[in-house]
Formats: structure tokens, C-alpha cells, sequence
């Protein structure tokens, strides 16, 4: 991702500003851009991607610009992003939209490596 930078609303109803990460199915906010390798603060904010849809606001109703949402539907809770610019949004909305897929992937492949490492070892004995 080329630009972090996230506005988020936050629980006073205030906008926030943060660095948004996605590692696996996890988005993290933190409060500053962090060294990956060595986080000195934990995020404020910690959402797993699962069981949730993303949707573009209307920007005319939130009252900010490059605006979407992210909502989860075991729990009915949204959290409202703002991105920079039309770029950033399209670039957050897409990454976060394949986001679960590619966790889904991810493990997938791991649970077929496992199983195969398991066959090989009960091959041997």
C-alpha cells in the first residue's frame, strides 16, 4: 500500500487520523507510521476481516470525502474510513475486499503443506 494514511471515526465522533496495516485478515491502526519489525505501540484498533462487506459512503451524508465503511454482519457494528484521495480509497476498498480470499489462500495452502510434511513423516516410520 502506497498510502497508509487512514482517517477513522472514531468512538468520541470524532475523525482520527492512523496508519492502517493489513497483515493476513487483520487490519491494524496504529496511531503513527511504525516500523513493521518493531511496533512500539500497539494499534488502537484491531478489526479481523471476516464476515463483513465494505461499502463506499455518500460522502454528501458523512461529510468527508474518499469515504467507506466496513461492516460486520454477526455483529451489526461499522467502522468509517476515510482515505486521502480517490486513489488511496480504491487502492483500501480493494485490498480490504480480497482481503478475506486471500487469508482463505493463504491457509488453505499451509493446511495442504501440513498434511503432506505429516504423510511423508508416517511414510518414513
Amino acid at each position: 500500500m502506497n498510502d497508509p494514511l487512514i482517517t477513522i471515526f472514531w468512538k468520541d465522533f470524532q475523525w482520527r487520523n492512523g496508519w492502517g496495516v493489513l497483515k493476513a485478515n487483520m487490519l491494524l491502526v496504529y496511531n503513527k507510521q511504525e516500523d513493521e519489525s518493531s511496533p512500539s505501540d500497539p494499534p488502537f484498533l484491531l478489526l479481523i476481516i471476516e464476515d463483513c462487506f465494505i461499502e463506499l459512503c455518500d460522502e454528501n451524508r458523512i461529510g468527508k470525502d474518499f469515504t467507506f465503511v466496513i461492516n460486520f454482519k454477526s455483529t451489526g457494528r461499522s467502522f468509517y474510513f476515510a482515505a486521502d484521495n480517490f486513489k488511496s480509497l480504491g487502492q483500501w476498498v480493494s485490498l480490504l475486499t480480497i482481503t478475506p480470499i486471500d487469508y482463505i489462500k493463504l491457509s488453505k495452502q499451509s493446511f495442504l503443506e501440513q498434511i503432506e510434511q505429516t504423510q511423508k513423516k508416517e511414510g518414513k516410520e
